[in-house]
């Protein structure tokens, strides 16, 4: 089996004073799933993981697990820059009840990658879990190519998804589905920008962050299951929406931006982000009302649903 579908990246609230809110993360948890989402993933690069304790990292896991009840998969993130490191970090994940992890290649070297992922998959085979690599060079600064990634997935038991964030996405996307096709998932991410264009090269799905992902639901189902005019209506809303998809997907300000939106549709207390991150100021604030107020995105979700 591969991962398919819509998979909302989520951030970890926290109160204005920076604890960790299990409250909000609960009810974030069941918003999301309330909005039709395939899966949820915890502790990626939104989730702010490298802020959190050990003991705080296990509490996100289980109360999330716990909040979805079986209703959604909940995948991990277990990137590190040691292989033990993530492999520990791995199993911790789902002997908390994660259903796979999210793991990016610690290194440029292809041989050092593919003894990784080997070592991995070694650890978790028995039990069952899937491995979604993360394949974002901006972030990690490792380039995957395309003869690695599928070797990955022929290989070893546990790799069925690549969750892709390597601009142009297009090709890659294209050039993995011909050689894998079902056998390797190809996820979107990047904020959902080049959603319609990674379905249209073969894409199964994304897996990201954007504050309103009942819109990727709908773009997403259209071209999974819909009519040719269904994918036109869903292709005109998502290209509709890219005002906020791309206000949303500022480095630096993002993540504020992204916990301020759900703030305001009340899936979470408060929009805090833990230091050094950015917090959402008056300036974000005016810039966000002018852009919502311009995409109306909730209108068109109600007046076209």
């Amino acid at each position: 089996m591969t991962i398919t579908g819509v998979h909302t990246i989520m951030p970890t609230p926290f109160t204005a004073t920076g604890r960790l809110d299990e409250e909000s993360l609960a009810r974030l948890t069941d918003f999301l799933i309330r909005l039709g989402v395939d899966g949820l993933t915890v502790l990626g690069v939104l989730g702010e993981a490298p802020k959190l304790s050990e003991a705080e990292q296990d509490r996100v896991v289980t109360v999330t697990v716990s909040a979805a009840a079986g209703r959604v998969p909940v995948y991990a993130g277990a990137s590190a820059g040691g292989t033990d490191l993530g492999i520990m970090r791995g199993l911790r994940a789902l002997e908390l009840g994660a259903a796979g992890l999210l793991v990016a290649p610690a290194t440029q070297n292809d041989a050092a990658v593919t003894a990784q992922f080997t070592a991995l998959d070694a650890a978790i085979r028995h039990t069952g879990a899937q491995v979604v690599i993360h394949d974002y060079p901006a972030a990690t600064g490792v380039r995957l190519s395309v003869a690695l990634a599928l070797r990955l997935n022929r290989e070893l038991e546990s790799v069925t998804t690549i969750k892709l964030e390597e601009p142009p996405t297009g090709p890659k996307v294209r050039a993995l589905k011909r050689e894998a096709g079902a056998e390797l998932a190809v996820l979107g991410g990047l904020g959902g920008t080049y959603l319609v264009e990674e379905l249209e090269s073969g894409a199964d799905g994304i897996m990201t962050g954007f504050s309103f992902p009942e819109l990727l639901v709908r773009v997403v189902g259209a071209y999974r299951d819909g009519t040719a005019a269904q994918r036109l209506a869903a292709r005109d809303l998502f290209y509709r929406s890219c005002a906020l998809l791309r206000y949303e997907f500022q480095p630096g300000v993002g993540l504020a931006i992204r916990k301020e939106v759900y703030r305001r549709r009340g899936a979470i207390d408060d929009a805090y982000v833990r230091a050094p991150g950015a917090q959402v100021d008056d300036d974000l604030r005016r810039e966000l009302d002018a852009v919502l107020e311009y995409a109306r995105i909730p209108e068109w979700l109600t007046a076209e649903g």
